[in-house]
């Protein structure tokens, strides 16, 4: 299986500058791409593939020779990205694609990671003999490797995230397939009260970290509206609201790692709800707090992390899953406001959350029952 591994780079000023113009690079060939496939498709009906995309790119740095200045292969990456992103939009899994801004592109992908033995031929990106990050036209910049990288590196993507930078390892590890366990399954309902509702009767609280630092945002929003776009302080006040983001970033994906860490590691079968969370946020007395929530990452990270220790995370439908009573199955109507879960028919009465957890593990199990192979 594929996984990233993610550790922050320290370049230079001049390196920091010089990324920052492949970075302007990449998005202006991303936005000249996107524009020249628009406008054959309007006089031709025709595709404009990611073939002709490159020959376009070779007569470009005949024309602009300082895109030679920097390494072919991101360049080349950003077509592939175009690409993915017309897939995505055919599937209905994002919107059209658009013209990038400067804070829409941040990153850029070395697809080769490395050296060839017994050849002189290096890879556009590698790591240097004292252990450094090595970039060609660039040099070497120190990264900080808090852990080992666990795997074979198959390429590398450079990121800027407000004034620091990071380097994403995408690393390829074997995965060995442990045998399910229906004793060790759990049913987790999310939502906004409490984050997470287990079936075994545990649960864990929304720590709304968006919430907890909003007057802060406030005020510094509020001193920047005073400023004058482009000047010096405005500059250095965009940065505090920067990082103030950047630090709810970081306490949310700090946390959901945890959590889906414990839960992956804990359970063998873990079944959650399908939700179209594009649709939920469209909510807009909801739309913030689920955002804060982070509920997809949740999923996203309960994915990779239950198939890389050989558990099943199964997705599903999460319709009625709050208004099925969990014991005899009669549907109870309720609206979001009421948070007990009274049936009539049996007499049962439950958290609501609780009740829906009981649910989501039940439709979990028959799901796994179905399945055409279960070691």
């Amino acid at each position: 299986m594929l996984l990233n591994q993610k550790y922050e780079i320290f370049p230079s000023d001049v390196q920091k500058e010089t990324l920052d113009t492949w970075l302007s690079y990449c998005r202006q060939t991303y936005n000249s791409a996107l524009l020249d496939k628009q406008r054959k498709y309007k006089l031709s009906k025709e595709s404009y593939s990611r073939s002709a995309m490159q020959t376009q790119l070779k007569r470009d740095k005949l024309a602009w020779t300082y895109l030679k200045d920097m390494p072919s292969q991101p360049l080349q990456e950003v077509f592939r990205r175009l690409d993915h992103a017309f897939i995505k939009f055919f599937r209905k899994e994002a919107r059209y694609p658009k013209l990038k801004k400067y804070k829409d592109y941040n990153s850029m992908t070395f697809p080769q990671f490395g050296h060839k033995p017994n050849s002189h031929y290096c890879y556009a990106a590698s790591f240097a003999i004292n252990g450094d990050l090595q970039l060609s036209k660039l040099g070497n910049i120190p990264i900080h490797l808090h852990r080992p990288i666990d795997g074979t590196i198959k390429q590398l993507i450079i990121k800027r995230r407000g004034t620091r930078w990071y380097a994403i390892f995408r690393v390829e590890r074997q995965v060995y397939p442990a045998p399910i366990n229906r004793n060790l399954a759990v049913g987790i309902d999310v939502g906004l009260n409490k984050y997470a509702v287990l079936s075994d009767g545990s649960y864990h609280e929304n720590p709304r970290f968006l919430r907890q630092t909003e007057k802060k945002l406030k005020r510094a929003q509020q001193r920047l509206s005073h400023l004058k776009r482009g000047s010096v302080n405005y500059k250095k006040q965009v940065t505090k609201i920067q990082k103030l983001h950047e630090k709810v970033s970081n306490q949310r994906r700090d946390t959901l790692h945890k959590l889906s860490f414990n839960l992956a590691k804990k359970y063998s079968v873990i079944a959650v709800e399908d939700l179209n969370i594009r649709q939920l946020v469209k909510n807009k007395r909801l739309s913030k707090s689920i955002s804060d929530a982070g509920w997809g990452m949740f999923r996203n990270m309960l994915s990779y992390k239950c198939e890389r220790n050989g558990g099943l995370l199964i997705k599903v439908n999460p319709h009625f899953t709050s208004q099925d009573c969990s014991n005899c199955g009669t549907r109870v109507k309720k609206s979001l406001s009421i948070r007990t879960h009274i049936c009539k028919g049996c007499g049962t009465i439950l958290d609501r959350d609780y009740n829906a957890s009981l649910n989501i593990l039940q439709r979990g199990l028959e799901q796994l029952d179905k399945m055409p192979v279960i070691i």
